[in-house]
C-alpha cells in the first residue's frame, strides 16, 4: 500500500436500515442526492429496494438497480464498496436482522476497512417501537465500526419516547449529531403527486418546481435549503473530506434584535 494510500481519509457509505417504512428515509436520500448534485460531490447510489425502486425512479441515470433479497445479493452490493468518495445505499425495509446477520456472514466491517471505507448510519428517532428496536440492533451490531446520524422528522412521527430509551445515550458514545427534516405543507406535497402521475414518473423535487405555483415553490427551495444547510454542518460524517463541497448553500444572516425598552416606543 503506497503511502498516499495509507494516508487518504475513507470513503464513506450512507444508509439507513432501520425496519419500518413512512418514516422519511426516501425523502432523506432525495434531499441526500440533490445536495451531492447542487455542491459537485463525486457520489455513486445504489437502490437495493426490489420492491419500491424509489432512488432509481427519481434519479435512474445516478442509481444502479441491486435489489437486495438474500445474502447472495448482498455480496454484489459489498463488491462496490469504495467505487466512489460517497455511496448512498438504500436498503428495504422491514429487513434489518436479515442484512446485519448477511453483514455479519461476509466479514463486512474488515471488509469496509480493507477498502478504506466508513459506513456512516442514519437513525430515525421514531418514537415507533419496531423503528426503537431496529435501531438498538444496528447500533449494537456496527457498534464503533460506523459513525450515526439522529434524523427528526416532526411530519412523520413523535420523538419523545425516543428520547426518554436509552438509544440517545448508545448514540452520545459515538458523539452522533441530529438533523431534522423540515416539515412540507400537504398542500404542496398533493401538488407533487399530481405531477408526478400526469407526467408518469416519480418527479424529484426539483423536477416538479416548474409546475408548482409560486407559493409551494418558495416552500420547497426553503426546504431545501434548510436541509443543504445541516448536511453541510454535517459533512465530516458524509463525505470523505468536506473540501470536496465545491459549492455551499446561501444562509440568510441572522439579525440581531436589539433590546428595546418599552416606554421609550
Amino acid at each position: 500500500m503506497s503511502d498516499k494510500t495509507a494516508k487518504e481519509a475513507p470513503r464513506r457509505t450512507l444508509t439507513s436500515l432501520q425496519s419500518t417504512g413512512r418514516i422519511g428515509r426516501s425523502t432523506l436520500k432525495q434531499g441526500l442526492m440533490s445536495w451531492f448534485s447542487y455542491a459537485g460531490i463525486e457520489f455513486n447510489a445504489i437502490d437495493a429496494d426490489p420492491e419500491h425502486h424509489t432512488l432509481s425512479s427519481w434519479y435512474p441515470d445516478l442509481t444502479d438497480k441491486k435489489p437486495y433479497h438474500d445474502e447472495n445479493d448482498l455480496l454484489t452490493i459489498l463488491n462496490t464498496v469504495g467505487a466512489a468518495p460517497v455511496q448512498l445505499i438504500d436498503f428495504p425495509s422491514q429487513e434489518t436482522q436479515l442484512i446485519l446477520r448477511a453483514l455479519e456472514h461476509f466479514n463486512a466491517f474488515e471488509l469496509f476497512k480493507a477498502k478504506n471505507t466508513r459506513p456512516t448510519v442514519f437513525i430515525f428517532a421514531s418514537d415507533e417501537r419496531a423503528t426503537m428496536v431496529s435501531a438498538h440492533q444496528i447500533i449494537s451490531s456496527f457498534d464503533s465500526h460506523a459513525d450515526y446520524v439522529i434524523v427528526e422528522n416532526l411530519a412523520r412521527f413523535t420523538s419523545g419516547v425516543f428520547y426518554r430509551s436509552k438509544l440517545p445515550e448508545l448514540l452520545e458514545r459515538f458523539n452522533a449529531p441530529t438533523i431534522q427534516i423540515p416539515r412540507i405543507t400537504p398542500t404542496t406535497i398533493d401538488i407533487l403527486d399530481d405531477a408526478s402521475k400526469q407526467m408518469k414518473k416519480a418527479l424529484t423535487f426539483r423536477e416538479a418546481e416548474p409546475v408548482l405555483e409560486i407559493g409551494s415553490r418558495f416552500e420547497l427551495e426553503h426546504w431545501r435549503n434548510r436541509l443543504f444547510a445541516q448536511f453541510e454542518d454535517v459533512a465530516y460524517l458524509l463525505l470523505q473530506s468536506t473540501d470536496q463541497i465545491q459549492k455551499k448553500i446561501e444562509r440568510p444572516k441572522q439579525k440581531k434584535l436589539a433590546p428595546i425598552n418599552p416606554y421609550d416606543l
